[in-house]
Parts: C-alpha cells; sequence; structure tokens
C-alpha cells in the first residue's frame, strides 16, 4: 500500500470522525466518558500502576480532567506538553499550577521536564481511531509516536466506542497499543 493512499484514507476517516463527534454536545461526551474511564481504573495495569502518563483532554476527546485530578492524590500523573515538534513530559500537581500549552491552548503544568521516563508504568493515549488490532491512528502531528518510540510502559488507547473501527490505515511509524478502552 503506497503512503499517498494511506494518507488519504486517514484524511478521511479523520473527517467521518469529526462530524461524528459533532453529533455529541459537550455535555453528553463527558456522560459518555465516564464508563470508560471506569473501565480503565479497572485494568490490573492501571491498578499496579504508580506513574501513569494521562492526558487533559481537547474538547472532543475523552473528557480526562476530573479524572486527572483524582488519580493526582493516589498516582504520580505525568501530562504530555507539546514542544515544538515534540512532547515534553511534566508532573501534574493540581490545576492551579496548569499554563496555556503553545500549539492548541491545551493546559500543560508548569514546571521542570520529567526525564525519568522509564518510571512511567502506564501511558494513556487519546486518538482519532483504533481498530481491533490495537492500531492507532491519531491526528496526524506524529507527537504520540515519536515520544513512544522511547517509552517501554503499558500502553492505553482511549476513545468513544465509535472511534473504532474494523482497522485503520497504519504505516510504520505507527505505535500500535498493548490494549484500547472504549
Amino acid at each position: 500500500m503506497n503512503t499517498t493512499n494511506i494518507d488519504d484514507q486517514k484524511r478521511i476517516i479523520r473527517k467521518e470522525i469529526k462530524l461524528l463527534k459533532q453529533d455529541y454536545s459537550m455535555q453528553q461526551r463527558k456522560e459518555m466518558s465516564i464508563p470508560i474511564l471506569e473501565k480503565l481504573e479497572e485494568l490490573p495495569e492501571f491498578k499496579l500502576a504508580k506513574t501513569v502518563m494521562l492526558y487533559w483532554s481537547m474538547k472532543d476527546e475523552v473528557f480526562s480532567h476530573e479524572f486527572v485530578c483524582k488519580w493526582a492524590k493516589e498516582k504520580k500523573v505525568i501530562l504530555p506538553c507539546v514542544k515544538g515538534q515534540t512532547l515534553d513530559l511534566k508532573v501534574f500537581r493540581d490545576v492551579d499550577s496548569l499554563v496555556d500549552g503553545e500549539n492548541y491552548g491545551i493546559p500543560e503544568p508548569d514546571g521542570p521536564v520529567f526525564m525519568a521516563e522509564d518510571e512511567i508504568d502506564l501511558i494513556l493515549i487519546p486518538g482519532v481511531a483504533f481498530d481491533k488490532e490495537n492500531n492507532r491512528m491519531g491526528r496526524g502531528k506524529a507527537y504520540y509516536d515519536r515520544l513512544l518510540q522511547s517509552l517501554s510502559a503499558f500502553k492505553v488507547g482511549i476513545c468513544f466506542d465509535f472511534q473504532v473501527l474494523d482497522q485503520v490505515p497504519i504505516d510504520q511509524h505507527d505505535i500500535k497499543m498493548d490494549h484500547v478502552v472504549y
């Protein structure tokens, strides 16, 4: 399969998923997020994890703000911060320590970069679409794919059920998840 074809397929899927997300209000997406996050909490890998990398959700993703705050009381929570073409990792302390991120206005922790990447036990990763083989398709900037190349933590994709497809187009840079929760 040639790259142009894969890129075209990804573009079409991104557009379709974006339209599906628009069918739900913010309130509906928040309510739909609750059982998904409860499923995550039941995973043995999550229960055992001491250091977790979560994400501060954008308005169209599984809503994670309260989840991040809840678990930051019990685990070391790391959040990704967009820095140029890469993601820096920083420890989340509380909502008051969040500052606007440089690219997407996503709030991110201030403070030093978290360098002990091998301490991370589990990484929660949003995506545009996933498939039954745990393949992930992101927004196309490859931030997570670049980051995940160097991390050995258990990788959990997270999405709404309508974002799970029979198959997503993948290329050699796409990193497979260990598990997907929806």
